[in-house]
């Protein structure tokens, strides 16, 4: 569960830096950044489902 808390807290932190460099204005240098904070997000979400995943395989278990 402890896991799962900071991938849950560490994409809260990209979201907050994310909403940041959203609010301040994009050029077209900061599109990579946006891209990878995005793909972060999706990664992490993939992390937080394959635990679910796991932990209910151990409570069905």
């Amino acid at each position: 569960m402890a896991d799962l808390n900071k991938f849950q807290r560490s994409k809260e932190r990209i979201a907050e830096i994310l909403n940041h460099l959203t609010m301040t204005g994009s050029d077209h240098q900061a599109n990579p950044y946006f891209h990878k904070l995005k793909q972060s997000a999706q990664l992490i979400d993939t992390k937080i489902e394959k635990l679910n995943q796991q932990e209910s395989e151990k409570k069905q278990a």
